[in-house]
């Protein structure tokens, strides 16, 4: 059977980096991409610019929680045409922040969209119930639904969800929908659960791509930036995350993709991160040695003349770990060492600053 992934969410941070892998491991494969062009993706396709040159990528401007009429034509209808076969839902608002502030635009968006989604499967199962044992619908999902982690805790994939934050929450939501479509339904679907992605394209909300921007104001090695343009850190910046590269999750969606199949009734959940725990405060401290190093050949750095500590968050979860030998099991590894992303990250700011220059 004639193969074509779909991937919503598919212009954003994570998203186009799994169009990007599956364009170059897939050549004989068509690739289909909806993503409603948020800010995250700057209202842009500037993401995906390459792939839009493939003949085998086509890209569909729609909104999950708005155009259910457009997706199941696309999924249901047309299916005979479409022929897609793998599902991949990238499609999510994610920053935290934002959530505390619109937690019902969050609710609308997540929910809805994937309810949506969940809804034109069901109808295609219906319809075509052979399909059952071969369309994946792969659910990206995020270590967040565990909610805080003792410092001797690691939560494996049957851990209860115990998310803190609108976002985390709408995600936990999420899966558990997921879960009762599986039951339900039968509609074949695996859930991921990566730790901190980071990595290229990453919009400057999140704490890397935060550091990159107002590290790129400083004008020499002895230059302070303003007190408003300086690093904000939340409460103590004692909180820990561990983190991994959108190049390592994507290679690890793929590994899953390659390694596993759909059973009927059954919910396969992998977590994917990596044993690269630190610190708020010492991975900015750790950005900001690099920087300096790359741009300045600076080694010693007063850090109080980049970072500013701002009040915490409505609740801030301590730390997160997560358990990922499931997915070790199946070949996966992690390739990009934490000192190697964030050197890398700083060489192509860098680069592009002296180009802009």
């Amino acid at each position: 059977m004639s193969a074509t992934f779909l991937v919503t969410g598919g212009a954003g941070f994570m998203g186009s980096h799994m169009v990007d892998l599956l364009l170059q491991e897939y050549p004989n494969h068509k690739v289909v991409c909806i993503d409603k062009l948020s800010y995250a993706c700057y209202h842009s396709t500037k993401n995906i610019e390459r792939a839009l040159r493939n003949p085998n990528f086509r890209f569909l401007q729609w909104d999950l929680a708005q155009d259910y009429e457009l997706l199941h034509k696309l999924l249901v209808e047309d299916w005979e045409s479409s022929r897609i076969t793998t599902v991949l839902n990238f499609a999510a608002e994610t920053c935290v922040d934002r959530s505390f502030d619109a937690p019902l635009y969050f609710t609308t968006n997540n929910i809805v969209g994937l309810q949506n989604l969940l809804e034109c499967l069901r109808h295609l199962f219906e319809r075509r119930p052979e399909l059952r044992s071969k369309l994946r619908f792969v659910h990206v999902s995020t270590d967040e639904v565990y909610g805080e982690q003792e410092p001797w805790e690691s939560s494996a994939e049957e851990s209860a969800l115990k998310p803190t934050s609108p976002y985390a929450a709408t995600k936990a939501a999420c899966d558990l929908i997921i879960g009762a479509y599986v039951k339900s339904f039968q509609v074949a679907a695996t859930i991921v659960r990566p730790n901190n992605v980071y990595g290229p394209r990453q919009f400057p909300e999140k704490l890397v791509s935060v550091c990159l921007t107002q590290l790129q104001k400083v004008r020499s090695s002895s230059d302070a930036l303003a007190l408003e343009s300086r690093i904000p850190l939340h409460g103590s910046g004692e909180y820990t995350r561990m983190y991994l590269h959108v190049f390592d999750f994507v290679r690890a969606v793929n590994v899953i993709l390659k390694k596993t199949h759909s059973l009927e009734g059954e919910l396969p959940v992998f977590n994917i991160g990596t044993a690269d725990e630190i610190s708020n405060i010492r991975f900015v401290q750790m950005i900001i040695d690099a920087y300096m190093r790359i741009r300045f050949g600076q080694e010693n750095t007063d850090y109080s003349k980049y970072i500013r500590f701002v009040k915490d968050r409505n609740y801030n979860d301590k730390r997160y770990a997560i358990d990922s030998s499931k997915v070790k099991a199946l070949g996966w590894r992690q390739q990009v060492s934490l000192e190697e992303g964030i050197t890398q990250l700083v060489q192509e700011a860098t680069s592009h600053r002296a180009t802009k220059l």
